[in-house]
């Protein structure tokens, strides 16, 4: 057995690794959500403050469900609904089953902005529908899904946080 190096191999094409693509994907996706804010008033939303809105108009109702969702602080959440909320997109209404907390909820106009976001999210996926077929789109969902919500080895030892810009 010798300790001779092994000649590098050529690097990788970046369509060979998922997560780059996985990535690459949601960065396309979030980049068409994000084009319909500024035509709507609200090209000043950060990502982070547009997908915030996606989850409170589909359910999410707390600055702590959010912050867990999207892997950030309460106290970063917390902002973020604050800037929803002097934006007139969201209202802190009180919690039926926990006095302590808010419930989160659109304003007349954050559901026409909630509108407009998932509007350009069925875009994306017609347009992705368009290049790989509906089948094939399909089984990519269930996959992601399956892997999304499968059991993780290990909780990571610090918080991971996706950012898109």
């Amino acid at each position: 057995m010798t300790n001779a190096r092994q000649p590098a191999s050529a690097p990788a094409s970046p369509d060979a690794d998922l997560g780059v693509l996985l990535a690459a994907c949601c960065v396309r996706v979030v980049r068409t959500l994000l084009a319909t804010l500024g035509p709507a008033g609200y090209g000043h939303l950060t990502p982070t403050q547009a997908i915030t809105l996606l989850f409170i108009g589909r359910g999410t109702s707390t600055v702590t469900q959010l912050a867990d969702r999207a892997g950030v602080t309460t106290q970063a959440m917390s902002k973020i609904c604050a800037v929803l909320q002097a934006d007139g997109l969201l209202d802190r209404q009180p919690h039926t089953g926990d006095a302590r907390s808010r419930r989160l909820a659109l304003t007349a106009d954050g559901h026409r902005l909630h509108d407009l976001l998932s509007q350009a999210g069925a875009d994306a996926e017609r347009a992705w529908t368009d290049l790989v077929g509906a089948q094939t789109l399909q089984t990519v969902r269930a996959a992601l899904a399956a892997f999304a919500h499968g059991p993780e080895p290990a909780a990571p030892a610090t918080q991971v946080r996706l950012r898109f810009t």
